[in-house]
């Protein structure tokens, strides 16, 4: 199997040389291709310490802005709609993976680095393959993940969980832990890898407890069919064939004083769930385990930026939670979620929604159909 890496940074690329050495103890380098996309601010160092490895003979890339324009030259209407000074960069190493023919394609942030008692590509190795594990039933179809970990409160002391960024505060119940202990069986499309150190949880959660977790699950599950959870991109998998469903959704749209921002690998991540069990296949979430050592936010401009995101989440269940129709492929799920997402948009009213936020959903649904069309040439 040939991994491919992806991530986007604004820094100096200090994560790369954790994963030469992690990769070098367990024999894996010949295994990774890397694509660290840059952007405009993303200072020379970074390119120097990838190229380092690139120099060794590895498949590890530095994707600047030269290269990035020239690898998006045949595709301009989607170069259009990946801005710069913006983490929707990434959209480029997924197609670059994608088109170099990875058979699983991994998103991490740049601040996700291994932890050497979790091998991270065995944690990511079941992807494309059948998996007989026991089952995450949470509560009225969610799941929290985050229930896999043990919380600490620094400023409250105690409590029971948190939730995930990008939790449906209308979800939000203690019985979305449940697990069913008998074993289900199938092919696994996307592995949700977790996270210790500091979670990803909302600014509102991070503001009030300034919680830190570990690990504390001892198996891995798979997600109950039509079971939804918050996906983000660290340190998640997908099998090639799922990356015509996984655009990562631009952000930055205005609405009511705010910006629409930091939600999207959640939207990303929940249309992708939904064409992954629309074609018959399962989720899983669990190992590998990264640890998070989280890049300097100002946790109130965070929460400026996730309220509005918040909101359309909650908005949003009557599309998220219902199933989409069995089909084949990838690009067929992709298809019809898109035009229910544009059906979705336009029905919308109250706080929050005018007409440009409307708008900007049905952008998004286009820009889904054409991130098909750009794999369909890639392939």
């Amino acid at each position: 199997m040939k991994f491919g890496i992806v991530l986007t940074t604004i820094y100096e690329g200090d994560f790369i040389n954790e994963y030469y050495e992690h990769f070098k103890h367990y024999g894996d380098l010949e295994k990774v291709n890397f694509y660290v996309v840059g952007d405009i601010s993303t200072p020379p160092e970074c390119r120097k310490k990838i190229e380092k490895y690139t120099q060794m003979g590895l498949p590890w890339y530095y994707i600047g802005v030269e290269e990035q324009n020239a690898f998006l030259k045949p595709f301009p209407q989607l170069a259009a709609e990946i801005p710069w000074k913006s983490d929707n960069r990434r959209n480029v190493g997924f197609l670059m993976a994608y088109g170099d023919k990875c058979d699983v394609i991994i998103a991490i942030d740049d601040d996700n680095y291994p932890k050497d008692n979790w091998p991270f590509l065995a944690g990511h190795s079941n992807v494309g393959k059948e998996a007989s594990l026991m089952t995450a039933l949470g509560y009225n179809n969610w799941f929290n993940l985050c229930s896999m970990m043990e919380v600490e409160f620094p400023t409250l002391g105690g409590g029971d969980t948190v939730y995930a960024r990008g939790f449906p505060y209308q979800r939000r119940q203690l019985e979305c832990s449940r697990i069913d202990p008998e074993i289900s069986t199938g092919t696994v499309a996307i592995n949700a890898g977790l996270w210790s150190g500091d979670p990803d949880v909302d600014a509102a959660t991070r503001l009030v407890t300034r919680c830190i977790v570990k690990e504390k699950f001892t198996n891995d599950y798979l997600l109950a069919p039509n079971t939804l959870m918050p996906i983000n991109t660290q340190n998640t998998a997908l099998i090639r064939d799922a990356i015509p469903a996984y655009y990562y959704v631009k952000m930055g749209h205005p609405v009511g004083g705010m910006k629409l921002d930091r939600f999207g690998d959640i939207f990303s991540g929940f249309f992708v769930q939904k064409c992954a069990q629309a074609v018959g296949h399962s989720i899983k979430v669990g190992s590998p385990v990264v640890e998070h050592r989280r890049s300097p936010h100002n946790l109130y401009k965070d929460l400026w930026h996730e309220l509005a995101g918040m909101v359309v989440i909650d908005d949003m269940l009557s599309l998220l939670e219902t199933p989409l129709s069995p089909v084949s492929t990838y690009s067929e799920a992709t298809l019809e979620l898109a035009n229910k997402l544009e059906e979705w948009a336009v029905k919308q009213n109250g706080f929050l929604w005018d007409e440009a936020l409307k708008s900007y959903f049905q952008n998004v649904a286009q820009n889904m159909k054409l991130w098909i069309k750009v794999c369909q040439q890639l392939n």
